[in-house]
């Protein structure tokens, strides 16, 4: 049996400035704790493999492909290999989940550039 205290483990530097921590990873899926502060916003993104975001504290928005899906406690979202997402803490508490990606990914998450307009 393995047993891991999320705030034991290490916060993994990012390019979204939030607090990552990995939880687990494993050949079969890569569990993490996400903490967004109030106002705090990923960047958006994509990740090769299926999504599955469960809100453990906060509320917050989900931007994932065209939709904006509210967040709040207790929600678990499912999001498809490549859609390009982020998260957004609109609020004044802290906003925690734990994102559990399976399979695990055979490519890196990465962030999406936005075309300007001119």
């Amino acid at each position: 049996m393995k047993v891991i205290n999320t705030f034991d483990t290490a916060e993994i530097p990012n390019p979204h400035f939030i607090s990552v921590r990995a939880l687990l990873v494993n050949e079969g899926a890569q569990f993490e704790h996400l903490m967004l502060e109030p106002g705090q916003e990923q960047k958006k993104h994509v990740a090769y493999t299926t999504v599955h975001l469960y809100v453990l504290e906060g509320m917050g928005l989900l931007e994932a492909g065209s939709e904006t899906i509210p967040l709040s406690a207790d929600m678990l979202v499912e999001m498809p290999p490549e859609t390009v997402h982020r998260l957004v803490n609109y609020s004044d508490s802290r906003l925690r989940l734990l994102n559990i990606k399976s399979p695990l990914p055979d490519k890196s998450t990465h962030l999406v550039k936005e075309l300007k307009e001119n």
